[in-house]
Order: structure tokens, then C-alpha cells, then sequence
């Protein structure tokens, strides 16, 4: 077959391969990976890009939600590390407490990067308070990562309350967009926290966020290039 060079790249078979991707990737568990010892679950293809986030926006505040493992937290200081920014922190929230986060928060070398591990509903305005008052004690370039709860409603929430700590130019990144295309696999049958992922979804949450608030426009850059990630359209920017 002759190679069509004038074909858009994202033609029906490029969709088609990225979606069976992230949806083998989902249930085959290739995002169970490993990063200086701790556990951490994003495939290696969206470890780079988020390094190249922090490598370009050099934030004094990296905030996460879902801390799970550890491993994550311990990701972003390992990045801020290797660049230099000392006096850059990471903040982490998680529901519940993880005796490996509590362990890599306790003992890892880098623990001193993670500023502070806030257990409880990431959604709760008091746990979005307690974020606030570390960052206001030193304001500065801000990064957000939003990866628990993917149900519709709690990461639109998340996105209205979270978005103000996003400095201009920063991102707020939604990670698992993906879960609405997991929809007739097994990781994406209903069950009581995820009752339909069709529908209640982290990219539904994006949707109804732009449409109400002008001051973000989803970012593709990170992802252009077209390789597999689990959260090709969450990079928000804001750009006012």
C-alpha cells in the first residue's frame, strides 16, 4: 500500500489503535509502574510528558490529588529535584491513609519536597482551605494534578475549586479522561463508585468546566505527537 503522507494524523485507525491502547492498558494493568522504589500507577508515556510540564512551567507548588502509594508525590519531587528547584513543594491529598505513603513520606530521601500529605475528601472545601493556607504562606507559580475520584461530578468540582491556586500560564491536568472510553470492558462495568462511565466521567467533568469558565482552553501539546496516554485531552492552561 502506498504511503498517503496527506493523511491527517488523526485518521480512524490512529483513533482506533490509541483507544484499544489505553483500554488494554487499563485492564491489563501496564500502568502499575515503579519509580525510585515506590509504586506509582501512570503508564511511562505520560511520565514524560509530565515531567516536561514541570520541566517548562519550574512550579514552586505542585498540588495532587490522590496520593494512593506515595509514589506519585515522590515523582513530582524527584522532577523538581533533578531541576534544581529546591524551594519548590509538593502538596498531596488522598480519602484514605496508605501505610506505603506513610512509609515513602517517613524514609525516602526526597521526602522533604512533599510539603504536606492531607488526608480526607480532596473536594472538601476545608481540605481545599488547608492547600490554600500553605500556598498563600509562599505564593508562586502553582501546578495542579486532580487523579482520585474520576466520577463527573466530584473532579468538576474539584476543577472549580482547585483552578484559582493555577498561576496564568500554569496547568491544571486532569488525569483518566480516558475512563469514558473504558465503558463495556471490565474495568469499566458499573459497580457502586463508578455506576456508569459512560456518562460520569473525568473528560464530562472538562466539558461542563470550559463551558463555564473562560480563563482555561485545553492545551494538546503535551500530547500531539499522538502516542498512548491515559489523559490525552486533560491538560488544561490557563490563559487569563
Amino acid at each position: 500500500m502506498r504511503f498517503r503522507p496527506e493523511m491527517d494524523n488523526d485518521n480512524f485507525l490512529l483513533k482506533d489503535l490509541r483507544r484499544n491502547y489505553v483500554r488494554a492498558a487499563a485492564n491489563q494493568g501496564w500502568f502499575e509502574q515503579q519509580w525510585m522504589g515506590l509504586t506509582l500507577w501512570q503508564i511511562g508515556e505520560d511520565l514524560v510528558r509530565m515531567q516536561r510540564m514541570v520541566h517548562e512551567l519550574r512550579p514552586q507548588w505542585i498540588v495532587e490529588t490522590g496520593t494512593k502509594f506515595g509514589g506519585s508525590a515522590i515523582y513530582w519531587a524527584s522532577i523538581l529535584h533533578a531541576l534544581g528547584l529546591t524551594d519548590s513543594r509538593v502538596i498531596t491529598l488522598d480519602l484514605m491513609e496508605q501505610p506505603d505513603a506513610i512509609k515513602a513520606f517517613a524514609t525516602h530521601f526526597l521526602r522533604d519536597y512533599v510539603s504536606a500529605y492531607i488526608l480526607g475528601d480532596a473536594a472538601d472545601p476545608v481540605n481545599v482551605k488547608k492547600v490554600e493556607e500553605i500556598i498563600s504562606i509562599d505564593p508562586g507559580p502553582t501546578l495542579v494534578f486532580l487523579d482520585d475520584n474520576h466520577n463527573r461530578d466530584h473532579v468538576l468540582s474539584e476543577l472549580r475549586q482547585y483552578s484559582k491556586f493555577v498561576t496564568e500560564n500554569s496547568l491544571i491536568v486532569v488525569a483518566d479522561t480516558v475512563y469514558e472510553d473504558l465503558d463495556g470492558t471490565p474495568v469499566g462495568k458499573s459497580n457502586e463508585k463508578y455506576p456508569d462511565v459512560a456518562v460520569s466521567n473525568p473528560r464530562a467533568a472538562i466539558r461542563m468546566f470550559l463551558e463555564e469558565n473562560s480563563n482555561f482552553e485545553m492545551d494538546m501539546s503535551f500530547t500531539g505527537s499522538g502516542g498512548p496516554s491515559l489523559f490525552p485531552d486533560g491538560f488544561l492552561r490557563r490563559i487569563k
